[in-house]
C-alpha cells in the first residue's frame, strides 16, 4: 500500500525522468545538427582556405555553450532553472565568448 510520501516520491522520478530523456533527446538532435553542418563545411574545404570565420564560429559556439549550460542545468536536479537563473545566464555568456574566440582563433 503505497502512501502519499511514495506518490509524490514517485511523481517528482517521473518529472526528471522525462526531463532527462528530453534533454537527451535535444543534445542527439543538436549533435546530429552540428555533425551535419561540420561535414557540409569540411566537404568544400580547402585545405589553404582562410577558416571558419567569426559568423560561422558563433554558430557552433552557440551550440556548444547552449549544450553545456543545459547539460549542467540538467546534472544540477533542475535547481538553476529559477534559483540560479542569473549566474546561469552569465555562464552561458562567458561560455559562448570563450568558445566563440577559440573556435575563430583555431579553425
Amino acid at each position: 500500500m503505497a502512501g502519499e510520501g511514495d506518490r509524490q516520491d514517485r511523481k517528482e522520478a517521473t518529472k526528471l525522468f522525462i526531463a532527462g530523456a528530453l534533454a537527451l533527446i535535444l543534445l542527439v538532435a543538436m549533435g546530429a545538427a552540428g555533425l551535419y553542418y561540420a561535414t557540409n563545411m569540411m566537404g568544400e574545404a580547402d585545405p589553404f582556405s582562410e577558416g571558419l570565420g567569426l559568423k560561422n564560429a558563433a554558430v557552433i559556439s552557440f551550440a556548444v555553450s547552449f549544450v553545456a549550460i543545459l547539460v549542467m542545468t540538467v546534472a544540477s536536479g533542475g535547481d538553476a532553472i529559477l534559483g540560479e537563473l542569473p549566474f546561469t545566464i552569465v555562464g552561458f555568456l562567458i561560455f559562448f565568448v570563450v568558445f566563440w574566440l577559440i573556435i575563430a582563433w583555431i579553425f
